[in-house]
């Protein structure tokens, strides 16, 4: 009798036990390069899906990698990933989303990107409604009449606005057509200093000493990955540089205004998780998170922005989330 009660009580507890063959689920997630924002989109994605019941070592495989800023290795990335037959890849940033997307063409793994700047410049959707197929995802497309007018208040009278991006990325195409539409308005000519490359970005700053009155970095992988060597070039030299989101003020930008990262991997995971309960991600719209986020922040670097020759007033102090 104690051998059978004993062996119904293990029969019962192997049925409530997950089936790790049966239910685990496995999702590869890749960005380009890795920065603290990005790292943070990576954290409320992995964290948010465990709230949502996809738990990591219990339901849920996590595939992680990232290409060290190189476009060639995340092409050998994709094709591994795609390989490996992941029930949803997260590509990370608008390079990877683009190598992810092409390589996994017509395979019918499903992709949730995140942080693609301009889905539709990049390809990687045909519209942000309904767009079928097996790609949605989430839009960090940035405030930027929010950083004009920071940037702006920080320096009166500035006319010239240097931006120091590569020019082959679609995001920052985008960026720098939005700046040239609204510059005129804000009294503001653009000056444009291409670093196609993480080795150009301090030849590229230094090209925009005596020609720009201020300096805006968009949301550039290329230029954040190298981010330290363009806030040597402007502390030198006392010009003011700001960048397209708020991590890189921790690493020297003087002041920007932008999304909690961690929300843009939370945002990401909600629409991974009804992916993975088995909706179609082409019946999902893509998420452009700035146009419902409520909770923009302002960074300042009060080290760095003195050393760049600006002036932090106490109602700007007050205004600012975080000041360093």
């Amino acid at each position: 009798m104690m051998i059978r009660m004993l062996a119904l009580l293990v029969l019962a507890m192997a049925a409530t036990l997950p089936n790790a063959n049966a239910q685990q689920k496995r999702i590869a997630v890749t960005m380009i390069v890795e920065v603290p924002q990005l790292l943070d989109v990576k954290r409320g994605l992995v964290e948010e899906l465990a709230r949502l019941g996809y738990k990591e070592g219990q339901n849920l495989a996590i595939d992680y990698s990232h290409a060290a800023g190189s476009f060639p290795t995340q092409q050998q990335i994709a094709k591994k990933i795609v390989g490996d037959k992941p029930d949803l890849i997260v590509p990370i940033t608008t390079p990877s989303a683009i190598v992810m997307v092409q390589a996994a063409k017509d395979t019918g793994i499903p992709i949730v990107f995140s942080t693609v700047t301009d889905p539709l410049r990049a390809k990687v959707v045909a519209t942000l409604k309904s767009p079928g197929g097996v790609v949605t995802g989430v839009s960090d497309l940035a405030p930027i009449e929010l950083h004009l007018k920071l940037m702006q208040e920080m320096v009166p009278g500035a006319k010239r606005l240097g931006v120091l991006m590569n020019p082959s990325l679609p995001n920052t195409q985008t960026y720098l057509e939005t700046l040239k539409q609204l510059a005129p308005a804000a009294g503001l000519s653009i000056v444009e200093s291409p670093a196609p490359q993480t080795t150009n970005v301090m030849a590229a700053a230094l090209n925009l000493v005596g020609k720009a009155d201020m300096v805006y970095i968009p949301n550039d992988t290329t230029v954040y990955a190298a981010l330290e060597a363009a806030v040597k070039v402007a502390t030198e030299n006392k010009l003011p540089l700001f960048c397209g989101e708020t991590r890189s003020v921790e690493r020297g930008c003087a002041a920007s205004i932008s999304f909690d990262y961690y929300d843009v991997g939370v945002a990401t995971a909600q629409m991974a998780k009804k992916v993975l309960d088995g909706a179609k991600p082409g019946d999902l719209d893509v998420n452009v998170l700035k146009d419902n986020y409520k909770n923009f922040q302002l960074w300042i670097n009060g080290k760095t922005a003195a050393g760049m020759g600006l002036t932090i007033s106490d109602d700007l102090r007050k205004r600012a989330t975080k000041v360093f």
